[in-house]
């Protein structure tokens, strides 16, 4: 009989310890995700960033929880990047798949798929993302929408610290969309770092505007920085980190030459930092080859949802929970110059060592309205465009320059196919497209990028 008695009190046991939640809470995670804007991760201290001083809640996020080494955007451009993210989608599955287009009706979003598992959707700040019948989330004031502020735009958290806490038995999906580090870069303190000993990338060149400028953008990422550590004190502070995904990422790189609307590295690699409430709380730098349609599948897969399965992304959850290494054999991209510029498309691949860059109209120019576009007879309405006047610095010095005038050539006119060792070459300055020695990795990345552009209709 005891027997009996204890084997009952046994199974009584577990089913308690099963269900047991912090009180006040709901047993579903949480997710906030803060979410850049124009950052490339090379720029974030945890990915190696040269200069310091930038990023250190970042870090400490990263040192305590999960960094992805090899996460990447489909297309470095504002919109595609946001819809990627919200859609499971790659931008022709999901119809943003150039600047400022919409997605396509009837896609199902974030929103929609949260809400069905029974969370409260937000978000704050910056959207560049429609129709609205696809992206119908909570808007929360505090955040200005206006990426091109001037100067150092407001911030109120009162509506953050409202939503959060708005009922702790239902949970919440919060998106914080920053506008650091969009261009103006004016809105930060660059004292911190001296132009003249500032470290620049290798792909870009090194003048005096330019110095002048990457300090203003260092100090607006600085600023992001400091958003990230303001929220996940406001999650401490109102004992929600204990049950939180807290989701930090970057997205798409740097509005500079070379980086945003390219599919070099500079522009498609993205700083991913997350840090998981239990049961899933590891630490952990991972090399898996990760896309930002791999996330919304991650949220509904921890929520206890089912992953739709016409997603291009895939539950991230085994690589959180280490049971598997590897996530992906290839990352892909593209790049569509749609009311940017002249008619240019891009495709990419990488294998995490190399990338294959077919430049589709390689006899076109390449430019951006906003960088280069007097190149084909475009008038800015802004006449003291910061990335602009960045770019007439390099033309100066590209007449008597032989780096410089490489780089510049390197912006303005392309080869049909570019090859990068990106260990060898993170930059991305050393085209080895016409090494023999490379030919088998050549013909498999080409085979590899054709098969994914007929699977996702990309022309």
């Amino acid at each position: 009989m005891k027997k009996y008695q204890l084997s009952i009190l046994f199974l009584l046991l577990v089913s308690f310890s099963s269900s047991y939640k912090i009180p006040g809470q709901t047993q579903q995670p949480n997710f906030l995700i803060i979410l850049g804007d124009d950052i490339s991760a090379k720029n974030t201290g945890c990915y190696g960033a040269k200069n310091q001083n930038t990023t250190p809640n970042i870090d400490q996020i990263a040192n305590e929880g999960i960094l992805f080494k090899n996460m990447f955007v489909s297309e470095a451009i504002c919109a595609p990047t946001r819809a990627e993210l919200f859609t499971g989608l790659m931008p022709n599955r999901n119809g943003c798949n150039f600047n400022h287009a919409a997605t396509k009706e009837g896609t199902l979003s974030i929103v929609q798929h949260l809400s069905k598992l029974g969370y409260r959707v937000g978000l704050t700040g910056k959207t560049h993302f429609k129709p609205a019948s696809v992206y119908p989330f909570e808007i929360i004031d505090g955040f200005t929408k206006n990426a091109n502020y001037n100067g150092l735009p407001p911030e109120d958290w009162n509506g953050v610290k409202e939503f959060i806490n708005r009922d702790k038995k239902q949970p919440f999906c919060l998106v914080i969309c920053s506008v650091h580090a969009h261009a103006p870069w004016n809105a930060g303190d660059n004292s911190l770092w001296d132009a003249n000993n500032v470290i620049l990338p290798g792909n870009l060149v090194d003048t005096k505007e330019t110095r002048k400028y990457f300090t203003e953008y260092l100090a607006e990422i600085k600023l992001f920085d400091e958003q990230v550590g303001k929220a996940r004190k406001l999650l401490e502070k109102n004992d929600l980190d204990s049950n939180t995904a807290l989701i930090i990422l970057d997205e798409n790189g740097a509005g500079m030459p070379g980086g945003k609307w390219t599919t070099y590295d500079f522009g498609v690699r993205s700083a991913c930092v997350m840090k998981w409430p239990k049961p899933y709380n590891n630490t952990l730098e991972t090399d898996a080859i990760t896309q930002y349609c791999d996330i919304l599948p991650t949220l509904i897969d921890a929520a206890g949802g089912e992953v739709p399965a016409n997603f291009d992304g895939k539950s991230l959850l085994p690589i959180i929970k280490q049971t598997k290494a590897k996530h992906r054999k290839y990352a892909y991209f593209l790049y569509n110059n749609n009311r940017e510029g002249p008619e240019y498309k891009i495709r990419a691949v990488t294998d995490g060592q190399f990338k294959l860059v077919w430049n589709q109209l390689p006899n076109n120019l390449y430019a951006v309205r906003v960088i280069n576009g007097f190149d084909y007879g475009y008038i800015d309405k802004i006449e003291d465009r910061h990335v602009r006047k960045m770019y007439l610095s390099w033309l100066a010095k590209a007449g008597h320059d032989k780096k410089a005038s490489n780089i510049v050539k390197r912006y303005r006119k392309r080869p049909e196919f570019e090859l990068y060792n990106l260990n060898d070459d993170p930059e991305e300055m050393n085209n080895l497209i016409n090494s023999t020695s490379h030919d088998f990795k050549i013909t498999e990345l080409k085979k590899a990028l054709f098969k994914w552009e007929k699977e996702q209709e990309v022309h």
